[in-house]
């Protein structure tokens, strides 16, 4: 059985028409921008990304600086790789 159809709204005359919102930007997808890299995935225990954690909450205290899992990591093994490599 068809369903009936329904009639279209309509506005009353002089009746303004409705303001859409601007949509939100979106954040660009894909590779950020700088050397060529690629995705490694880790297994980390639960403490130690814990302790991750609440540096990180630390540094986004006032006065604020952003910074998140893959910023700290990938600082992290660049400054180890630099202390330990063979000169």
């Amino acid at each position: 059985m068809a369903t009936p159809q329904r009639r279209p709204r309509r506005r009353p005359v002089g009746a303004p028409t409705p303001r859409r919102e601007k949509p939100t930007p979106r954040k660009k997808a894909g590779r950020p921008k700088g050397p060529p890299s690629t995705i490694v995935n880790l297994r980390l225990p639960l403490e130690l990304l814990a302790r991750l954690d609440r540096y990180i909450d630390q540094l986004e205290s006032p006065p604020g600086l952003k910074a998140h899992r893959g910023m700290i990591a990938r600082r992290a093994l660049a400054l180890f790789l630099e202390t330990h490599e063979a000169s």
